[in-house]
Order: C-alpha cells, then structure tokens, then sequence
C-alpha cells in the first residue's frame, strides 16, 4: 500500500475548496460550466485521497475536464429550433396547415358562390349581406376562420401541449355542420360546390385533431425526452454522483458473475454424478445458442463485401443530377438505377481531415445520435472481425411527422479502397433485433459512408452519403423523394457542426 503523502493531499483539498466556496444555484450556462468543472476537480481530489498519493499523469482528468466543456454543445435533439426555445417544425407544420384549412375553405365557397345560378359578385353580396341558415354557406366560413383563430393563439401563441382547445374547436364544428345540412336548403341550389364546402370543412378540421394528437404531441414529447435525456449525460458529474464514481476498492471482489451456486441434488440421493452430467449439458447447450456459428459470420462478410463492392461503382460513377442544392455546397445528387431504383448521394466539404473524420463516424457507431439529427437509436449488435459489424439503427421521423421513424438492422463493411475511406452496408437479419410492432422496418440497398481528404488541403475532406432504402409502408414516391434529399441536408449539417465541436475540443 503506497504511503501517504499527506501535505500535498491536504494542499490540493485546500486549493479545491478555496475556488469552491459556495454552491451553483443559478443555471446560466456559464454558471453551470463552472460548476461542471468544479465537480470534475471535486472528484480528482477525493480519488488523489482514496489512492493515497498525486497521479502519475493527468490524461484522464483533463480528458474530463475537455468533454465537460464541450459536452454543452451537444445538447440536442433533433430539431435546432425546439432547442434554441423556438417553435418546433412539427408544430410549425400544424400551423401552416391551419392557415391552409381556412384558405381552402374561403377558396371553396368563394368558386361555389360565383359560380351559382346569378354568379360573380352580386352573389357575395348576397351570401353575406342577406345571409339565412338555409341558402347562404358564408356561416361555413366563419366557423372555419373562427376554428383556425382559436388553435392558432392556443398552439402557436400559447404553444398549448394539450389536446383539449382543439377537441373544443372540432367538437364545436362538427355539431354546426351537421346541424347546417339538415336545415340547408340542397333543392334551391344548383351547383355541386356547396357539398364540396360542407364535407371539406368536416374532413378537414378531422385531420387537424389527427395530425397533432398523433404527430404533433408525441414527437414534441420525444424531443423533450431526447433533450432531457443529453442534457444528464452532457452534465457529468452533479452534487449527487458518487466523488469516488464506480471505481471498486482495493481487495474488493469485482465479478460477482464469476461465482455461482452449485445445483443441489435429491436428498438422500446417490446421483451425484447424474447430475453433474445434467448441469455440464445445460451449460453447453446454452453456450452453444448464445455463439454465432462460423457460417453465419462468413455470410455476414460476404453481405457486406457485396454491399462494399456495388458502393465503390456507384461511387466512380458520373451520371447523377442535381436534386438539392444549399449555398454553403453541400449538394444531393440522384440517379435512377436499373437493378436499385432511386439512389441519392449527398456530399459536402467538411473542415476536418478524412483520417481523424473516419475515426469519429466509422469507430463510434453507438455515440452517433449525440449530433446526428437522422437517428433516433443506434447500437452494435456484433462485431465480426475489425471490418464487418452488425447495427441496428433507427431515423427519426421527417417532412414533421408525415414519414413515421423507420428501423434497420444493417451488416457494415469497413475498408480504405484508393483516396476513399468507405463504411458500406445493406439490410441483413440477426436474432437480437426482431421487428418492432410499433415501427416500420425499412429496407436498406446499398450505400454507404465515404471520405476522401482534399489533394491541396489535408485538414479537409469530400465527406459522402450514398443512400438506397426502400422505406416500406404505403407512402408515394415524391414524399419518400422530399423525405430523403431532406434528410441528407439534416445529416449534413448535424456533420458540419459536430465535426466543429470536435476542433473546439
């Protein structure tokens, strides 16, 4: 047992306490580095007391003091603006479907009033200068802008998280509505436009109350959890964590899995050995089961070779067309593969060498969703060899909810093939992730992860996204088409400014 060198302990306690005199109770942000940094100096302090003499280095403190003054930049969900206070796209969406709800409704009445038996405006005039319940629609109007006024200060002014404004606002409409066609008089009229009025308003304001009961809250809900959940892993160290942490003391016993207890046996029996047999074959066939077989693994390898294979043609090919395009130049590129279908590729110019870049995307699969907008959960299932992996991966929804999140196991190849780094990867099965009954499991073709560093500068790279999915369900085509050129920008932009806070550490 090292001897203790007591001055130089009792030194650094003093010199800790002497700069942590009082406790952090405002949560600024500075405020709350701070105190991040004084917990982590708190705990290298009372570790220097429970080892009995100062550190041979300083690697993992101030590895510690780094990721607490970095770790506040990635404190995010999955949407920039719910973050930073604002409004959240999903929310925004619902809004700007209000605005559409009252607009096609004014639309509507507007083509059914001019185009009625006396027509243009002397036919406005009347619909609402001498409006009656049974030959007027202009009361439709009004109960569709009063709707729309309603929800619109309670979910975008108040940003109410509850359901019970718009059950009002619906439940209110609906009994009009009903009410106006059994008084409106159909006989007098002669144009077809005044059913389309009537039955657009119902359908309408129904798939409002769908669109934020099913979409709306619940995904708000998961970007508090999302957030919540990063803002304890960004925080570290609190007043409540452990200053020693979880290390284990000296002499302690540390794999308590290592001990078990042996069967028992009937009392008074002489079949020891019978059971003891029993035992040994039970072990062995669960050790069996929880083992890949060797076919299984060489199968993985040759999926993901043929995945490795096909992205490198893709990636030395020329003919794509310009999907998307932002002003900082990163671009989504498409083209239409006879054997694959529709494939995009998404590039942009990342400040950051390829090596250092591959180290942190390829390497760190499970630490993915701290920056990447696209991804809900990620996990390493197996690792093969130090090329093949098996992941499951889940996205996180898109268009504001209008494509539901899509899960994915995927076998991954990793090799550096000429200037390109590659992460390669088409959809494969494993036992530890069965489908989920409450997600779609999507299909991924192939497509991949690829860096190349800039000839003329090395602390830069052409970061690549080749993606082939085949998102499954009963979506069109030209959603599934806006959904992935957006979520390449997402993923893009989740890269630049995770590859910004990487510089800063």
């Amino acid at each position: 047992m090292p001897l203790l060198n007591l001055s130089w302990i009792s030194s650094q306690v003093k010199s800790w306490f002497s700069r942590n005199g009082n406790l952090v109770t405002n949560a600024s942000p500075d405020d709350m580095d701070r105190h991040n940094v004084r917990q982590v100096e708190a705990q290298h302090a009372a570790s220097l007391l429970y080892n009995g003499g100062p550190p041979n280095n300083n690697h993992n403190y101030t590895d510690s003091l780094e990721r607490t003054n970095s770790m506040q930049n990635s404190m995010v969900s999955n949407d920039p603006d719910f973050d930073q206070g604002r409004i959240s796209t999903v929310r925004r969406t619902f809004c700007l479907f209000l605005v559409f709800d009252f607009g096609l409704v004014v639309l509507i009445w507007l083509i059914f009033a001019i185009g009625n038996k006396k027509g243009g405006f002397p036919e406005l005039e009347r619909q609402v200068k001498k409006y009656t319940i049974k030959d007027s629609l202009f009361d439709v109007v009004l109960v569709s802008a009063a709707r729309v006024t309603f929800m619109l200060l309670a979910y975008a002014l108040f940003r109410l998280r509850h359901w019970w404004m718009i059950a009002f606002c619906t439940l209110g409409s609906c009994v009009f509505l009903i009410y106006k066609v059994v008084v409106y008089d159909f006989a007098g009229s002669t144009h077809p436009m005044d059913y389309i009025v009537l039955l657009s308003s119902f359908i309408l304001a129904w798939i409002e109350t769908w669109f934020l009961d099913f979409k709306v809250l619940p995904q708000e809900r998961k970007l508090e959890q999302r957030a919540q959940a990063r803002l304890q892993r960004s925080q570290g160290a609190n007043e409540r964590t452990p200053l020693l942490g979880d290390q284990p003391r000296r002499g302690s016993i540390t794999d308590v899995g290592s001990f078990y207890s042996p069967l028992s046996t009937p009392e008074f029996s002489d079949e020891e050995e019978a059971v003891g047999r029993s035992s040994r074959r039970g072990r062995s066939s669960s050790s069996n089961q929880a083992t890949p077989s060797p076919t299984m693994d060489r199968e993985y390898k040759r999926l993901g070779k043929e995945a490795f294979d096909a992205c490198w043609q893709l990636l030395n090919t020329d003919d794509w067309s310009i999907e998307k395009e932002k002003e900082n130049g990163d671009i989504v590129f498409s083209r239409k593969d006879p054997k694959f279908g529709k494939i995009f590729k998404g590039q942009g110019i990342m400040d950051i060498s390829a090596e250092a870049l591959r180290s942190d995307v390829f390497d760190k699969v499970e630490e993915a969703i701290s920056w990447n907008a696209t991804q809900e959960e990620c996990k390493i299932l197996r690792v093969i060899d130090r090329q093949t992996k098996i992941t499951y991966d889940k996205s996180t929804e898109a268009l504001g909810g209008a494509v539901a999140s899509r899960d994915f196991v995927n076998v991954r190849h990793i090799q550096k093939k000429g200037k390109y780094h590659i992460s390669a990867g088409k959809t494969t099965t494993h036992p530890a992730a069965p489908p989920r009954k409450d997600t779609i499991r999507g299909e991924n073709k192939p497509g991949c992860y690829a860096m190349m560093t800039l000839d003329n500068e090395p602390n830069k790279c052409l970061f690549i996204w080749i993606v082939n999915v085949d998102l499954k369900g009963w979506i069109p085509q030209y959603l599934i088409d806006q959904a992935m050129a957006g979520k390449i920008l997402d993923f893009l932009s989740s890269l630049r400014k995770h590859v910004e806070d990487i510089r800063q550490v």
